[in-house]
């Protein structure tokens, strides 16, 4: 029997076999005298030259493996501290970064939708809840000093309530469109039609289901742009009221009589601060008066927020490959532990994709398919290479909290690389779960349709306004067998 004892460089076998195996050198060489065995293996006597050889290649493939790993490159693609740069069309208005931070604003701008759809909370079996809401709209504004103007929109444009308080939406009338009050449908652009002097924002407050006609937001969407561009941002405070009456869809046809909770909102834009105080103030107000079904969320990017960044990853099924290898990829072996920013996933002939986690553990979430709220890429990593992703698609979005899980399709043609999933608005759990994806779900009227689309469109125009950056940036790189 033959042993070989492996040593430090220059990886030498016994002189009984006659070879010196150093690197870059292949053949035989004498060596002068055998080094000190560590440990030893059996090996099979070498009978040629040739075999010789081969051993020789074998030894040195293993050194190459085990060597110096390439570097991927950078995941985001922002400089470290720095943000994107939005891009801004010819004629648009100068971004707020260019403006500085805007003046506080001295009075609140609020609107009621006082379309039909909103009748069932004026007429629920107890509406007082609905005329607790509108008192802590008016304590709110005054609590913090402001001036509060209201408004009734809906139609061609806002009408002017006499006593600039919200109550009179207390009466059904302000919705069924009866006594001193004309039918209107849900124009809620109409707020921010209201004109403001000055350079900066004013603060407008929407009292609305943010049910818009044929879930046509464009139009609100391009109303709040304006004062996104003077420096503004938003938030949503919703909340789950008792009503009575009909529910319609998109196309104002009812699909549901009777009583239950339906989501009202509370949409504000306006400087930072005063947007979130005046919705917390408000949120604490229904608080202490008993409502519990509430939910907060305040759109503007976070100055200084961590952009969410791939955390952990798993093989599908999990059983069908490893994670955490260093991998063969294009023409260079690349190594987690020098690519810190990326997950590494090797898939095994089994596997038919993978999943991306941005916290480990993970748990829960409110599970989606593909939201198109993903920008997916492939990341060259030689000159041949596109963006394309080679038929890699995502098949599931999983939310819990402010966490994102990703799983993705892998075909078993698609060629070994590297990935980038960039989301400029990480949805929160609750527009998912508030959000009315199928009309003939059993809860389909406890939700609202359009939502989700609503609440990140109005996400990614206020992170472009600010030039922020993107809210979630995971790499992975991965590894398909033939």
């Amino acid at each position: 029997m033959v042993r070989l004892a492996p040593v430090p460089p220059p990886f030498e076998v016994p002189d009984a076999m006659g070879i010196v195996f150093r690197p870059g050198l292949i053949g035989s060489q004498r060596s002068g005298s055998p080094p000190p065995r560590v440990s030893s293996l059996p090996l099979m006597p070498l009978r040629s030259q040739r075999l010789k050889d081969l051993v020789a290649l074998a030894l040195l493939a293993l050194l190459g493996l085990t060597g110096c790993s390439k570097k991927l490159p950078p995941c985001s693609q922002n400089e470290p501290g720095k943000t994107v740069k939005a891009t801004v069309a010819s004629g648009s208005p100068p971004s707020p970064s260019a403006q500085g931070r805007p003046s506080a604003a001295k009075e609140v701008l609020i609107g009621i939708d006082g379309s039909g759809s909103m009748l069932g909370h004026a007429q629920a079996a107890d509406p007082s809840t609905w005329m607790r809401l509108l008192q802590s709209v008016n304590l709110s504004a005054n609590t913090l000093g402001l001036q509060a103007r209201a408004f009734r929109v809906g139609g061609g444009a806002a009408g002017t309530l006499p006593t600039n308080s919200v109550t009179p939406a207390s009466n059904p009338c302000f919705f069924k469109g009866c006594g001193p009050f004309m039918p209107v449908a849900s124009s809620l652009q109409t707020l921010w039609q209201i004109p403001s002097p000055g350079k900066s924002p004013p603060l407008r407050l929407l009292i609305s289901d943010l049910e818009v006609n044929q879930s046509d937001i464009s139009t609100l969407i391009k109303g709040i742009k304006n004062d996104l561009a003077k420096g503004a941002t938003a938030g949503v405070l919703a909340l789950k009221l008792p009503f009575s009456g009909q529910v319609f869809d998109s196309q104002g046809k009812p699909f549901f009589k009777g009583t239950l909770n339906r989501p009202a909102y509370l949409l504000a834009t306006g400087p930072a601060d005063q947007v979130q105080t005046l919705l917390e103030e408000i949120r604490k107000n229904m608080a202490q008066k008993g409502v519990r079904s509430q939910e907060l969320s305040l759109l503007n990017a976070p100055t200084g927020g961590r952009t969410l960044t791939a955390m952990d990853a798993r093989p599908i099924p999990q059983e069908q490959g490893a994670v955490g290898l260093p991998l063969l990829l294009g023409n260079g072996r690349f190594d987690p532990s020098t690519n810190g920013d990326y997950r590494f996933i090797k898939l095994n002939r089994g596997a038919i994709g993978f999943s991306i986690r941005t916290i480990k553990p993970w748990s829960g979430g409110t599970e989606r398919p593909d939201l198109g709220l993903v920008r997916l890429e492939r990341i060259p990593l030689t000159p041949e290479q596109n963006t394309s992703t080679d038929g890699i698609t995502i098949s599931k979005m999983v939310v819990a909290g402010s966490q994102l899980r990703l799983d993705f399709e892998v075909p078993r043609t698609s060629p070994s690389g590297a990935l980038r999933a960039t989301i400029p608005v990480l949805p929160e759990q609750w527009w998912l779960d508030w959000d009315r994806d199928n009309p003939k779900s059993t809860k389909a009227a406890e939700k609202t349709e359009g939502l989700l689309l609503m609440l990140t469109t109005l996400g990614s125009q206020i992170r472009e306004a600010q030039s922020a950056a993107p809210a979630a940036t995971l790499c992975m790189a991965y590894q398909t067998s033939p």
